[in-house]
């Protein structure tokens, strides 16, 4: 692969992990269960979670994979492809027991994007929430994990 488009993703995913460290940051800032509002808010992050990390798996997919496929179920597709290998072009992205936690936000957030805020299931949020630090905190260690593959892969090994 061109080492331009590569230090290209590099830096894409750089910026997505930095997203993602917003979202951890207001996630931290929400206290009160019992605010619809506040229900909401945890709701809306959660949501962008699953889009921060879909995101990085889309630019994985379209400029390393070489594209990725559309269709009724291609987010879950998506997902799982990352954590299989593609001889001879990259290791997997993620790990089979990190999919299957981001599998959950990917659930919530097509009831989220489904229905109205003031339906959303307190309990379902708090159990997604109290998960969500150590799930992001996965996630970003393993895309860490990819982007030394990347660098490697440009001969940077110190990632600049």
């Amino acid at each position: 692969m061109d080492k331009d488009a590569l230090r290209g993703i590099i830096s894409e995913v750089e910026g997505e992990l930095d997203n993602l460290g917003e979202l951890m940051k207001e996630m931290r800032e929400i206290r009160s269960k019992e605010s619809i509002i506040f229900r909401r808010s945890k709701g809306s992050i959660l949501h962008d979670f699953y889009n921060c990390c879909e995101r990085i798996f889309k630019k994985i997919a379209t400029d390393i994979n070489g594209g990725h496929e559309d269709g009724d179920k291609w987010h879950k597709a998506l997902l799982f492809k990352m954590t299989i290998p593609i001889k001879q072009i990259r290791p997997a992205v993620i790990s089979e027991e990190l999919a299957a936690g981001l599998d959950e936000y990917l659930s919530f957030r097509h009831v989220f994007r489904n229905i109205y805020g003031f339906e959303l299931k307190g309990d379902r949020i708090d159990y997604l929430a109290s998960k969500f630090e150590k799930t992001a905190n996965d996630f970003i260690s393993e895309i860490k994990s990819f982007l030394d593959f990347l660098n490697r892969e440009l001969g940077e090994e110190d990632g600049a």
